[in-house]
């Protein structure tokens, strides 16, 4: 089973262009954060350091919606969980003083059989896309979504899917992962496999969300 450092895990997430903190409690218990301009959340780490077998990545926020079809409303669409928390005294969903219900995301990542840095850099990207989601940073319009219905192909042949991304891009660009996927149809999980694993054809450009162009011509 693979193991990293705290340090090693918060390269990772900076090497994605974000900020990352390492923080260790009273209790030794240590967490990355993760905290720009429009969101926060944290890398927990799952075990007794130095070297780290698990993670959790989470995130929060309060909402007026009933919490229980919040939760399955995104988890049909999403890899990352939302969970509604409870609050220990009652056994009800936790409920601040405006009458909102707490809500989160938990994603627990295991680093079964010798885990890559790649795998898990793709996997941070994702989550904090979602992160994004989540805390609605970038939400579809009506229009955006009026575009995408009309949106009308071609009679061709498949194509691959990275060569359909740099001839999306050449179209228009820059792009986020989930305009990317709204106009080809597709996951922005798919997408950001794609991005994330090629540098050497595609560039990044911010982090809220993280926008991408082609490096370069189309070979």
């Amino acid at each position: 089973m693979e193991a990293f450092t705290a340090e090693e895990l918060a390269e990772i997430v900076r090497e994605l262009g974000l900020p990352a903190e390492v923080e260790v409690d009273d209790d030794h218990s240590t967490r990355i954060n993760i905290s720009t301009d429009d969101i926060e959340w944290s890398v927990i780490l799952g075990d007794n350091g130095p070297f780290y077998r698990s993670v959790a990545l989470s995130t929060f926020k309060f909402i007026e919606d009933e919490p229980l079809m919040y939760a399955n409303r995104w988890n049909f669409e999403h890899i990352p969980p939302a969970i509604v928390l409870d609050d220990p005294a009652t056994k009800a969903p936790m409920v601040d003083e405006d009458g909102k219900y707490l809500v989160g995301l938990l994603w627990r990542i295991y680093f079964w059989n010798s885990i890559s840095v790649e795998y898990l850099s793709n996997s941070i990207a994702s989550f904090h896309e979602d992160v994004l989601e989540f805390h609605e940073i970038e939400e579809l319009t009506d229009d955006d979504e009026e575009e995408a219905e009309e949106a009308q192909r071609g009679e061709h042949d498949p194509i691959d899917r990275l060569l359909q991304i740099q001839l999306e891009l050449r179209l228009r660009s820059p792009q986020s992962s989930r305009e990317l996927a709204r106009s080809l149809k597709t996951t922005k999980y798919e997408i950001n496999n794609i991005l994330y694993h090629q540098p050497e054809l595609f560039e990044k450009e911010g982090t809220s969300p993280p926008m991408w162009s082609n490096k370069g011509e189309i070979q």
